[in-house]
């Protein structure tokens, strides 16, 4: 039986394409391999929306040219957005590449195979305007939480981004297609399904009205819903842009039962001009009502950015004017970058480039900033009663049970094993960065109300 070994990096629209691959290999005979070295094919999906996993991904390739030294029928490939991007460069670094694929044609790939079997050269297939087959067998990483794509690629113009030049312009995953996925994962027994896409709250600007209504991500949403909820799943959905963040869609995650109070709203910066020389669309003012509009629909919101400093031209006083909005919006969780310069993209060619000690210096500032408010944040929920779905085991303390909230945070508490991929209620009892320790007080499943309110937080018989 031959073997694959697949190597990921990068966001969850790359995991979901790693089991995607691994599904086409397996419906032609390949298993996994336990470790690289028995692999007959090796493939690296790739990130290039930074340097670092760049250069994570050619010392891999360095890695696994030694394999290919010692096993010359191994076949290895490139594969995801770098490979789209970076193919010229990619191919003269390293000549023994067998397979370059982009993210737009993963399901090109056991051609790709058979071919290089055939006739031992390097093939690639790079379409920006490939039009993705949705999969039939995805060998997923999880039993609980599934991954559904439901728009391709980005129309956004972002100066310092290089996804739209790596998965090419938005395509939405038509309803019946996304509908008969979310069936499926329903019925095998997933608990939560997480719905994707570069900009998903785009989803629909591209599909004809059904029954004459409008199809955008609120409709879609009502859709799933309709299935999800009686089957006690909760839908999430990643990532987003403020631009299309809609009055209509925020009722619906206000109203729909098993959509989770859980929002990932990139900002990218505090300060107005730093926001005009991204091309990102809006000002600070703009995305500070769509926070009071979220929060005043739907109380207990946890809301998610993404915040880039060193940003070309940023000024200290640009900076400061993004760790004032941090504070002001007091962020359940983000994710925090110091400016990376990538090929072919508008910021790099950008003159006034921040130098690499003031970025990281900024970079420390915000993350220290960021962690004493979500400490915070956190301490301010201790007492509260959540639902909370059972995962397993803690990496760090295999004795307690770990699981999420609606609104993403971790929650650790002693239990039994055999409540895995049951809802609980947990009181939580002390606050981390990272989420909480709590005290199980409901572990009957009929006990547990799949409610909007309760799910986002209650306090309960403690007189608060």
């Amino acid at each position: 039986m031959k073997k694959y070994w697949i190597e990921t990096f990068g966001c969850q629209m790359n995991v979901l394409d790693s089991e995607v691959m691994a599904g086409l290999l397996t419906k032609m005979g390949y298993q996994p391999a336990r470790e690289p070295e028995e692999a007959d094919i090796i493939l690296i999906n790739t990130c290039t929306v930074r340097q670092k996993p760049d250069a994570k991904a050619f010392a891999y390739l360095g890695q696994f040219r030694r394999l290919k030294e010692k096993k010359p029928e191994l076949i290895l490939g490139l594969t995801g957005c770098m490979a789209q991007r970076e193919a010229p460069i990619i191919k003269a670094h390293a000549p023994y590449l067998d397979i370059l694929l982009g993210p737009r044609s993963v399901h090109r790939l056991p051609d790709l195979v058979r071919t290089v079997q055939e006739q031992r050269r390097l093939v690639e297939h790079l379409d920006l305007y490939d039009d993705p087959v949705p999969p039939d067998l995805v060998v997923r990483r999880s039993d609980l939480f599934a991954y559904v794509t439901i728009i391709h690629g980005c129309n956004k113009k972002c100066t310092f981004c290089a996804v739209p030049t790596a998965r090419g312009p938005e395509k939405s995953v038509p309803v019946d297609q996304v509908l008969r996925q979310v069936d499926q994962l329903i019925e095998m027994g997933y608990r939560e399904i997480i719905l994707l896409g570069q900009n998903a709250n785009a989803y629909g600007h591209d599909l004809p009205p059904v029954n004459g209504r409008r199809v955008d991500l609120a409709y879609l949403l009502e859709k799933v819903d309709e299935k999800a909820a009686p089957a006690k799943v909760r839908i999430r959905f990643t990532t987003n842009h403020p631009n299309q963040m809609s009055d209509r869609l925020i009722r619906a995650m206000a109203e729909l039962e098993s959509v989770c109070e859980h929002l990932h709203l990139p900002v990218q910066s505090g300060d107005n001009e730093v926001l005009r020389r991204m091309w990102r669309g809006y000002t600070v003012e703009q995305y500070l009502r769509i926070i009071d509009r979220l929060r005043e629909t739907i109380p207990g919101i946890a809301i998610a950015t993404d915040v880039i400093v060193g940003f070309p031209g940023e000024t200290e006083e640009q900076f400061e004017n993004t760790l004032a909005l941090m504070e002001k919006v007091r962020f359940d969780q983000a994710f925090m970058f110091a400016f990376s310069p990538r090929p072919n993209t508008l910021a790099a060619t950008f003159p006034d480039q921040v130098p690499e000690r003031v970025k990281q210096e900024r970079l420390r500032r915000l993350i220290s900033l960021q962690n004493a408010i979500q400490q915070r944040v956190n301490e301010s929920q201790v007492g509260e009663v959540v639902e909370v779905l059972v995962e397993g085991p803690g990496e760090k303390n295999l004795r307690k049970l770990t699981g999420r909230t609606r609104t993403n945070k971790t929650v650790a508490f002693d239990g039994d094993l055999s409540l895995r991929g049951q809802y609980v209620l947990v009181r939580t009892t002390r606050a981390y960065l990272w989420g909480f320790d709590g005290v199980l007080e409901s572990h009957q499943p009929s006990e547990v109300p799949h409610t909007k309110g309760l799910a986002m937080g209650a306090r309960i018989g403690n007189g608060k």
